[in-house]
């Protein structure tokens, strides 16, 4: 099982230099892999799921043992095909969907299911890149959306219908 627990520090801080710095006082940038996050703020963390989370999640987050850190970043390309189509980026090299969206796997098999059509000259080159950004941008923008709203209660703008 996978779980997300989103706990907002700014880079830089006192909290998140702490939250990156792993078993052996090494500072990562991105990731603090399974099993080096801290004991001492795994048991904090605990202690908090126990007093603010429902039972059932509790339960789960005191019964992970490898527990990591994630910092979620928003990452998108502008472009999908470079070299005269010779190098494409697909799935998250594309575009890095936010863990709550729960679309990496959507995105990859999109991209792979329009570049067959590619290949057997149902579409061009062009159009697939015109499709897979279009996805792109759309799952990134709707995980902005979807964190803003669920976190911090904003909801998003109105979208325009011309």
């Amino acid at each position: 099982m996978n779980w997300v627990w989103y706990n907002n520090y700014a880079e830089g801080s006192k909290e998140f230099d702490e939250l990156m710095t792993d078993k052996d006082g090494y500072k990562h940038r991105y990731t603090v892999p399974a099993g080096l996050v801290r004991d001492d703020l795994w048991i904090r963390q605990k202690d908090f799921a126990n007093k603010v989370l429902p039972p059932q999640f509790a339960e789960v987050v005191n019964k992970t043992t490898r527990p990591f850190v994630q910092v979620i970043t928003d990452v998108l390309s502008p472009r999908a095909s470079f070299f005269d189509g010779k190098v494409l980026l697909i799935g998250d090299a594309l575009c890095g969907v936010r863990p709550h969206t729960a679309s990496s796997v959507n995105q990859a098999a999109l991209h792979a299911n329009l570049l067959g059509q590619v290949f057997k000259g149902e579409m061009t080159l062009q159009e697939w890149e015109k499709r897979v950004l279009d996805y792109a941008r759309t799952i990134n923008r709707r995980g902005i959306e979807m964190g803003e709203m669920s976190q911090f209660g904003r909801q998003p703008p109105p979208q325009s219908s011309a």
